[in-house]
């Protein structure tokens, strides 16, 4: 006898089998396992020499921490890279034209790590590893020089520019630039930056939808002088720092670094100490098979998740167990990065599909809703 599902066990059935297939990333960060380094020729020294460097290029941006090169234990990790090449190749190298000495550099070697291999010698080694989910940054330049100032507009300065792009991919994070429209100079001025008028400055960034805006406002102190003042607007509070260098890219540069930095200690899962958790995770709102997908994909895109189990689900919600790395805190401000979720309370959901819900373990639950 053949047994017919009802149209909402059969729906059960989709959704887990959802739930259960391979999953696909989606709106992570790029190019985190990779870098390009410069060689000349193509020997097996340059090569193991190349991947070394290579390796401490990606290290620095999947940990968010530009000072782990200098930690005691690094060289005996660089020494492995060769073991976590995934790919590699050689590309060409464009030249100026100008004569170059015989051993200048002639060509790129790109090289692509292994991601999960690289996460877990990292955890091994007790280092963070920040993943691909990472803050959208809008970053607002200002400048002084003599009684002028002005706001700064990166499309009339594209080798500042094609510098500020580099630093960003260097750490791991892309940052947004105004494009100084009139709507843009309509809604901010220069005196704002200057002012720090928090209300008028995230206003004028809205039309972007940042996750944190920095600001950077840089004085030309002399001939070979500037000195930047920088705010670093998060979500719920201000960070704010000075910086001096030799030229305008070097201070912009320096700030753009300072700025990612705080970003890591604020987003990349420090405690790794701790070990391995498990927390559940209960999700409310969810009405279409494309929430349940969103939902799934943007959890399993967090670095601190490790592994994600569906514990339960049904028209409305959906629970999980997850084995995270770097504590609860880290979990949160995670999940609070892709606007995807907002913080529910339990008692908010309790017993609203009719029947009796157990109460999730205090201390070791998260609840929220799809926004």
């Amino acid at each position: 006898m053949q047994t017919r599902l009802k149209p909402a066990s059969r729906l059960l059935m989709l959704l887990l089998a959802l739930f259960t297939a391979p999953w696909v990333s989606a709106e992570r960060v790029g190019n985190l396992y990779e870098a390009k380094i410069a060689v000349s020729g193509q020997s097996a020294q340059t090569r193991a020499e190349g991947i070394r460097k290579a390796f401490a290029r990606v290290m620095v941006k999947v940990s968010g921490d530009r000072g782990l090169l200098n930690h005691a234990g690094v060289p005996g990790i660089l020494n492995k890279a060769a073991g976590y090449v995934q790919q590699y190749r050689y590309m060409a190298l464009e030249t100026s034209g100008k004569e170059t000495s015989e051993d200048a550099p002639d060509r790129l070697l790109w090289v692509r790590f292994d991601e999960r291999a690289v996460n877990r010698l990292l955890r091994e080694s007790g280092v963070p590893v920040w993943g691909g989910t990472r803050p959208s940054v809008l970053v607002w330049l200002g400048q002084e020089q003599g009684a002028r100032r002005d706001l700064l507009s990166l499309e009339r300065e594209r080798q500042l520019k094609r510098y500020l792009n580099q630093v960003g991919r260097s750490r791991g994070l892309s940052f947004l630039w105004p494009i100084m429209d009139i709507e843009d100079r309509n809604r901010i001025r220069v005196s704002d930056l200057w002012g720090g008028f928090e209300e008028n400055i995230r206003r004028a960034s809205a039309r972007y939808q940042p996750d944190v805006i920095l600001v950077g406002r840089m004085s030309q102190q002399g001939r070979s002088s500037w000195r930047g003042e920088w705010l670093l607007y998060l979500p719920d509070k201000v960070n704010r720092w000075q910086t001096s260098a030799g030229s305008k890219a070097e201070l912009a540069g320096e700030g753009l670094n300072q700025a990612a930095d705080a970003l890591a200690l604020r987003f990349a899962p420090q405690q790794v100490s701790q070990g391995v958790a498990e927390i559940r995770i209960r999700v409310h709102g969810l009405s279409r098979l494309e929430d349940y997908v969103l939902v799934k994909e943007y959890l399993q895109s967090l670095a601190m998740i490790e592994s994600l189990d569906l514990l339960s689900v049904d028209s409305e919600k959906v629970n999980f167990l997850v084995r995270i790395h770097g504590g609860r805190e880290a979990l949160e401000r995670g999940i609070q990065l892709g606007a995807v979720l907002e913080p529910a309370e339990w008692h908010d959901y309790a017993g609203t599909d009719g029947a009796e819900q157990p109460e999730l373990p205090v201390g070791e639950s998260l609840v929220y809703r799809l926004r």
